[in-house]
């Protein structure tokens, strides 16, 4: 998968060899209450916000971040060619170019981008999905339906940023506001005619989706996440909600009815949404409901749907891209068609094989409700009254909510039959930590004693060692958190960790082939 840098240092080439240029003072027309430091108007072939990055020509953006001001790297984007500079407050003292002193250099940047790019948001109709969980899914979900139409589609979120055949790895689920607009100037220039993309309450809050004429809004769900950067529910409703109110250019808005914080918002927007859901009377209510691995049905508005997918979750996650499209003017049968062979989506549910006689899926959830829903949809694949086992296996990100941590114990250890807990991403925080906020919500007895269900291993490799060694005939192991994920942060490295490639590896040398048969060998 190609790197963003890789696209950005593209694109910055192909805007400077084309000739495409704007002088400084006409560029800060678009902003509220500039400040213009020094006499030079300079022309600009671009705009940047990573002094590393910049190239000759440019603007470069001084963005407050937590740890570290842009304003400290101003000189090495001078010295890579910046020809002028934003800063926030006050100018950037002992460097002779232009600058532009702003209130806020994140509302600038966004506006600058958009004005820089020519506003492509405005040519390509662009979705926006928000909520806790769900987003990834129903993106891939519409930008399959539009693609499957005929209608071409660019996608930006989690796991990627999609440009008809070009991938590009994802670096943050919604990235910084002059990515967003130099992607979208690349699917303008591609005849993208649609742009999906997940949009996150941090990304509301820190203004990077500021100026994008969005078509559509879309609202999975609310639930336990972020809370350490938001403090409370409030807020971080509060922030989501800002996709509903604060665009203009919105022309249909559809949100889960079944979810409390949706509801709330139903009745904040009143006629301006209509719900999707299974349980409550709205809109597009899904009916004659099914679910079985491997495969979903249900109906709306009278209109019979299937889809490859598994889990009551992916009800959820189909109406709200059926939704969507449906009021923005799709057809039925396109609907129907194009989710009917929607792909699979990497890294959710998704099956690895090695002949092994169980089943091991990998999953991204990595909150509480995430993790209830993902082991209610592994046992349904199982069978409730069956008598092969759920193993669960699961860790909790550092330097994050720990809210969170006790209620993923609690559910693991009710939902599954036997638990692992593991290692997540650490960041800068102790593991062991990390895992004793965990088994605060696990009964003693389970992880001591005769009844023991729940097992600790800090090195998550051999935690899916131990989780597949636990397995047998028929049995299913769920390895969460992770997903899509192809790295484990430990400490300030990021190293390479997938828990698809490592499962497969140690399924690989736990079994050995006999003809149609495997059996454990020696080493397992």
């Amino acid at each position: 998968m190609p790197f963003l840098f890789d696209f950005l240092g593209v694109l910055a080439s192909w805007r400077w060899i084309g000739g495409f240029f704007m002088k400084l003072l006409s560029l800060s027309k678009n902003l509220k209450g500039v400040k213009h430091v020094g006499k030079d108007n300079p022309e600009l072939t671009g705009i940047s916000e990573n002094s590393k990055t910049t190239q000759p020509g440019e603007l470069f953006v001084c963005i407050p971040g937590a740890k570290k001001d842009g304003r400290a790297y101003a000189e090495e984007a001078v010295h890579l060619g910046a020809r002028a500079l934003v800063a926030q407050g006050s100018p950037v003292k002992g460097l002779d170019v232009p600058q532009l002193v702003v209130k806020d250099s994140r509302e600038a940047l966004s506006r600058l981008a958009h004005a820089f790019y020519e506003e492509p948001s405005r040519q390509v109709k662009t979705i926006g999905v928000t909520g806790t969980k769900g987003k990834t899914t129903t993106t891939y979900l519409i930008r399959a339906i539009l693609e499957r139409a005929g209608q071409p589609a660019g996608l930006i979120g989690t796991i990627a940023y999609q440009i008809g055949s070009k991938v590009y790895e994802a670096n943050n689920t919604t990235p910084s506001s002059l990515t967003i607009v130099k992607l979208l100037d690349e699917m303008k220039r591609q005849h993208c005619q649609w742009a999906v993309m997940e949009v996150s309450s941090h990304a509301l809050e820190m203004k990077r989706v500021l100026g994008i004429g969005f078509a559509g809004a879309v609202f999975t769900n609310l639930g336990r996440d972020h809370l350490d950067y938001h403090k409370n529910f409030t807020n971080y409703f509060r922030a989501k909600t800002r996709l509903f109110t604060e665009f203009k250019t919105v022309k249909a808005r559809v949100v889960n009815a079944d979810d409390a914080y949706g509801q709330k918002l139903l009745r904040l927007l009143k006629k301006k949404a209509v719900g999707y859901g299974i349980k409550a009377k709205c809109f597009y209510q899904a009916t004659k409901v099914e679910t079985k691995p491997g495969l979903i049905r249900f109906e709306v508005q009278g209109h019979a749907f299937e889809a490859p997918l598994t889990g009551l979750f992916n009800v959820y996650n189909s109406l709200a891209a059926i939704s969507i499209l449906r009021e923005l003017g799709l057809s039925w049968e396109s609907l129907r068609d194009g989710l009917k062979y929607a792909p699979a989506v990497p890294g959710r549910f998704e099956e690895v094989t090695a002949g092994q006689d169980f089943t091991v899926l990998v999953d991204y959830a990595h909150t509480a409700d995430a993790l209830k829903q993902a082991l209610i949809a592994s046992r349904d694949i199982l069978g409730k009254k069956s008598h092969h086992k759920l193993i669960s296996l699961f860790g909790c990100g550092g330097d994050r909510d720990r809210s969170k941590r006790p209620l993923m114990g609690k559910i693991s250890s009710r939902l599954a039959d036997m638990t692992v807990v593991t290692s997540d991403n650490p960041r800068t925080e102790n593991p062991k930590i990390i895992q004793e906020d965990i088994m605060r919500g696990i009964p003693q007895q389970l992880v001591l004693g005769p009844r023991k269900r729940v097992w600790i291993e800090q090195d998550r490799r051999k935690a899916i060692h131990l989780a597949l060694s636990m397995a047998k005939k028929g049995d299913l192991v769920l390895l969460a958190g992770k997903g899509h994920e192809t790295y484990q942060i430990i400490g300030t490295q990021k190293n390479h960790f997938d828990d698809r490639e490592e499962a497969r590896n140690i399924l690989k040398e736990m079994f050995t082939t006999k003809g149609t048969k495997f059996t454990k060998n020696a080493k397992g």
